[in-house]
């Protein structure tokens, strides 16, 4: 008599009960896949793609050493690809914090080319990415980093830590990217007691990191599907350094017709600030307007 034969007909029902959930589910979200795909393709299609203009700088400010890093993927690769950039800070008064953001983009440049829709499985590379440096260098240093790619005119992202993901849309600014500091979750608490925030950023603790990449299985915070962007948008990633100079609120008086010409702008306001502890800041900006190319 085989094993199957032994099985009750209740058990036998919850097997097949089950085996048809997982073949739903799987049939679910090869559909999802497609769909999302295909709507994508299609709007390509319909009218011209944005074309992408971008420009950096790397300062150092009034650290020893810099220890931002950054990573813009090759150009005229960018139709069949799309575009990745990220940019990695290394954690202050730890050591390492360079050598560990510069393997963290070097690792990302050896992912080229990125899957642009396997945001699951990319966020599982960067986890493992993080996990390498926890193995490596036992908790000497970290680093953050915010990534995005841009395809057919829509984005993904990727973020651990507290460097930032900014869109500036209709001359407002706003950080795509949740911060993982200790001053994000203080502010939680205090809006769910019913409380005023200002007492977070007070806190000796408020701009410590909760999540970096060299921790051990860091949350990976990315977009799910990917977003929409439009004509006239500006992407700017960068790091802390930037936007501890100039509030996010104020980035759109910094706009420019290039991308050259916009992180000319941030760059040199950043540098009039002469702030005594001026962080090293790094930023990376990408323009996209329409046009037939």
């Amino acid at each position: 008599m085989s094993d199957w034969a032994l099985i009750s007909n209740e058990i036998r029902a919850l097997i097949a009960y089950a085996l048809i959930l997982f073949v739903v589910a799987v049939c679910a979200f090869s559909y999802f896949i497609y769909f999302y795909r295909t709507k994508i393709k299609k709007a390509a299609s319909e009218e011209p793609q944005l074309s992408l203009d971008v420009a950096y700088f790397h300062e150092r400010g009034k650290r020893a050493r810099q220890e931002d890093s950054y990573y813009i993927s090759p150009m005229d690769e960018s139709r069949k690809y799309g575009l990745v950039v990220c940019v990695s800070d290394g954690m202050g008064g730890m050591r390492y914090g360079d050598v560990i953001s510069q393997h963290i983009t070097d690792c990302i440049k050896e992912m080229h080319p990125i899957s642009f829709f396997a945001c699951e499985n990319n966020a599982d590379a960067i986890r493992q990415i993080s996990n390498d440096i926890f193995d490596d260098f036992k908790q000497k240093g970290g680093a953050t980093l915010a990534m995005v790619q841009i395809h057919n005119d829509h984005l993904t992202f990727y973020s651990v830590g507290d460097s930032d993901i900014i869109l500036v849309r209709n001359d407002e600014a706003t950080i795509l990217n949740p911060r993982q500091n200790y001053v994000a979750l203080l502010i939680k608490s205090l809006v769910r007691s019913g409380k005023q925030t200002q007492v977070a950023y007070t806190n000796s603790k408020a701009r410590a990191l909760v999540d970096y990449m060299g921790n051990h299985n860091p949350r990976v915070i990315y977009t799910k599907k990917p977003m929409r962007l439009l004509d006239g948008d500006t992407i700017i990633v960068n790091s802390d350094g930037v936007t501890d100079a100039i509030p996010v609120k104020s980035i759109p008086r910094y706009d420019a017709p290039s991308a050259r010409a916009m992180a000319q702008n941030l760059k040199l306001t950043v540098k009039q600030k002469k702030h005594p502890k001026q962080d090293n800041y790094t930023g990376v900006v990408i323009k996209l307007q329409r046009g037939i190319v």
